[in-house]
């Protein structure tokens, strides 16, 4: 197998594994006490791990790192909610609260071009005016506009960007500094979702050469999971104490307090733990710190000099093939992720979902396609106009998800050989010339989008499997690289051997067959 999923998540890594399993485990109890051996030693590694991060991201003092839900999707909430910018909605649906605020003392927030959607549906079911600022000549935000945005908006009592360091679809990169700065001279908040940059190195709140004054971050929000080492972590917020603010925790709870009686409480003075009600994700934390400290030791530098290798081999070997579309300007800074559209017959497409499995199917190939939870993003880089988005928004809903658009995304990893990243490359190319040889192979689902072989079983290990003493014990093979030219001739000699299908396209639906842009011989539904 080749993972080359690593944007949406990392992998696990046996040596962290091993020592949460050898030393952390026997170990564990909960927090908020440090009486007992146990609490103190795990307490003490979980407050460890808290350092490690915000070390690693260039904090200070004045850093707050709060483990806070699922990736940077719960980090942003956090602070949406420490920041007292949500109502909720069924008291907004009730009494419509947040119409109250006069629109001259409503909030603003600039969201850029290229936003997951973890960093653009929050906001807009915010109380805030959402102002979403264009690309620029370098694909990233255009300063201009945001600066005229910010002068337009300047009598707003709270002024807030938020946006990607890096595009999770393309891997475009924001100058995070050089908009930090233009920011604070609006006194205006600077805020990062570094979900898709931060596994590649490079995040800085407080910049110590910057080339221009005022570029710390105010806040940024990480996804651990996408680290090497990382599933199964917590999401982090790391902000500045000076944002911590709120009277009342934005989750009241254990943990949160110093004093409790029958009529009143205090909330404790440490914003942190007043910011992580409950019991936490104890081993989570401490595995977020692992995955962040043996990035450190690997070297940020190393990990961008080490992808941007690979990057350039793909980019200039992609670019020359007539079936590909790169998405994205190549000539941008961006990390090592690219996101390409594989054409088919005249002015039709592969699937992204066909392709993707056919990489799973012949080559091993771990990648993924769809939207990448980018959907505006996606509308600009799919030339998909207002009308058409419509029609496409109205199949979708009566139940056809598989006219969605989208495309195949990959990630060249530092942890990568020369070998496997030579072999992704061809891989891409040969499916890019043979694949709609294999369609007839397939059927698809209009409704999810899926793509399954006639001769899949279906077959899954499942959890009860670990309580049936009959389940069958399947170890995990690993294969070297050795393999690799072995399992490209198999492909080759099956692309070779293929029945090409009738090419009578397949019917679904009116709607869906008139917006379909892929191509769909009608076996396919069969």
């Amino acid at each position: 197998m080749v993972y080359a999923d690593y944007t949406a998540s990392g992998r696990a890594v046996g040596f962290i594994e091993d020592f949460i399993r050898e030393r952390v485990l026997p170990w564990y109890a909960n927090t908020h006490n440090d009486s007992s051996a146990t609490a103190a030693r795990i307490t003490g590694w979980r407050e460890e791990a808290r350092r490690t991060i915000r070390d690693a991201i260039g904090g200070d003092e004045d850093t707050v790192v709060i483990f806070t839900g699922s990736g940077s999707t719960g980090a942003i909430a956090k602070l949406i909610d420490i920041l007292g910018l949500r109502v909720p909605a069924v008291l907004q649906d009730r009494y419509r609260l947040a119409d109250a605020i006069p629109a001259h003392e409503r909030p603003v927030v600039f969201l850029g071009p290229f936003e997951h959607h973890s960093n653009e549906l929050p906001w807009r079911e915010s109380v805030c005016d959402v102002v979403t600022i264009p690309e620029g000549a370098d694909g990233g935000v255009s300063r201009p506009a945001l600066r005229e945005a910010l002068i337009r908006y300047a009598r707003r009592p709270l002024k807030i960007g938020s946006f990607s360091a890096a595009s999770n679809v393309t891997g475009i990169r924001a100058d995070t500094d050089a908009i930090s700065a233009l920011l604070h001279r609006h006194d205006a908040l600077a805020l990062w979702d570094c979900a898709a940059a931060a596994p590649h190195g490079g995040v800085t709140m407080n910049p110590v050469a910057a080339a221009e004054p005022h570029s710390h971050k105010d806040a940024v929000f990480l996804s651990p999971h996408k680290f090497v080492g990382g599933p199964g972590t917590p999401g982090v917020l790391a902000v500045r104490r000076d944002l911590l603010r709120n009277r009342v925790p934005s989750t009241p709870g254990g943990g949160t307090v110093t004093y409790v009686s029958s009529a009143v409480h205090h909330y404790l003075p440490d914003a942190a733990h007043r910011e992580e009600g409950g019991t936490p994700a104890i081993v989570e934390s401490i595995r977020a710190g692992l995955a962040f400290g043996l990035q450190q030791a690997v070297g940020a530098r190393t990990v961008h000099e080490r992808e941007q290798s690979f990057l350039r081999r793909a980019l200039a070997s992609w670019s020359t093939d007539p079936n590909l579309e790169i998405l994205g300007d190549t000539g941008a800074d961006r990390l090592a992720i690219v996101s390409l559209v594989f054409r088919g017959s005249g002015e039709r497409q592969l699937h992204h979902n066909y392709v993707v499995k056919l990489l799973n199917d012949l080559y091993g190939i771990q990648a993924r396609g769809g939207c990448s939870c980018a959907g505006p993003y996606g509308h600009r880089l799919l030339h998909i106009d207002e009308t058409r988005s419509r029609l496409l928004q109205r199949e979708i809903l009566t139940g056809r998800a598989g006219i969605r658009p989208g495309w195949v995304r990959l990630s060249l990893h530092y942890t990568m050989s020369d070998e496997v990243v030579d072999y992704l490359v061809e891989a891409v190319h040969r499916v890019a010339a043979d694949g709609w040889k294999l369609l007839g192979d397939y059927r698809f689902d209009p409704a999810s989008g899926a793509w399954r072989h006639r001769r899949e079983t279906g077959l899954r290990t499942t959890l009860a499997d670990l309580w049936d003493p009959a389940a069958p014990r399947l170890p995990a093979a690993e294969a070297g690289v050795d393999v690799l030219p072995r399992q490209l001739a198999e492909a080759a000699r099956i692309f070779a051997a293929a029945k090409v299908a009738d090419p009578e396209p397949g019917r679904v639906a009116d709607g869906f067959d008139e917006l379909r842009w892929f191509d769909l011989p009608a076996g396919c539904l069969r």
